[in-house]
């Protein structure tokens, strides 16, 4: 693109930022830095992802009770002044432990259906989580593991943290079993603070569902 070119888009979107239109809409099609989706429209994606068999777990009261969190860890429940949004603030003060197969004494944990270890046997999920540093002591990222706690689990991913909210995601390939099905249910952990040093990161919700055929 040549300057005059570039100086006509920025000359675009700037007259677009005064207008109001990219406020709600991402114009051109692409990320742009300064187009952040609100919290409310990250609860929005993260139930839309989990449409079609897959599931979303966030902090509102529904779904309170749904969480678990292991000793050395704490966990504080904020609302947000816009919307329904409820986010959490989890801090690890006890280490992770990377070598042990008990995933719910590892930090905030949430478990799902046996019936999704069978919807996803032998076929790859995507995990996400919605997150940022915590506003007081932030971590330097957290620590976050699927496991189907009976034939593998995806290992510990590291996953760094922004100021603002953010969908981060990763894979994993779920082992096929057979004959039979699995038994066991699922469980996604998050580990705030792989140091043990009682350092934070607020979470918005998470959600896991199949990808691919």
């Amino acid at each position: 693109m040549t300057r005059a070119g570039f100086l006509v888009v920025v000359a675009v979107v700037l007259a677009l930022v005064a207008a109001g239109v990219l406020a709600t809409t991402n114009f051109f099609g692409v990320d742009l830095p300064f187009f952040r989706p609100s919290e409310q429209q990250l609860v929005t994606r993260m139930t839309e992802a989990a449409a079609g068999g897959g599931y979303a777990v966030t902090f509102v009261e529904a779904d309170a009770k749904k969480w678990h969190v292991g000793p050395g860890h704490q966990l504080e429940k904020f609302t947000l002044g816009q919307g329904d949004a409820t986010f959490a603030r989890l801090t690890s003060s006890t280490p992770l432990d990377e070598s042990t197969w008990e995933w719910s004494t590892q930090g905030l944990s949430i478990t799902f259906p046996v019936e999704f270890n069978n919807l996803t046997n032998g076929r790859t999920i995507e995990i996400g989580v919605v997150a940022r540093l915590a506003q007081a002591r932030p971590t330097d990222a957290i620590s976050v593991a699927y496991a189907t706690q009976q034939a593998g689990n995806s290992g510990w991913k590291k996953i760094p943290l922004g100021s603002e909210f953010e969908l981060r995601k990763f894979t994993f390939d779920v082992p096929a079993i057979g004959p039979g099905t699995y038994t066991k249910e699922p469980i996604l952990v998050i580990h705030a603070d792989a140091s043990g040093r009682g350092r934070g990161a607020e979470i918005l919700g998470v959600y896991v569902k199949r990808v691919g055929p």
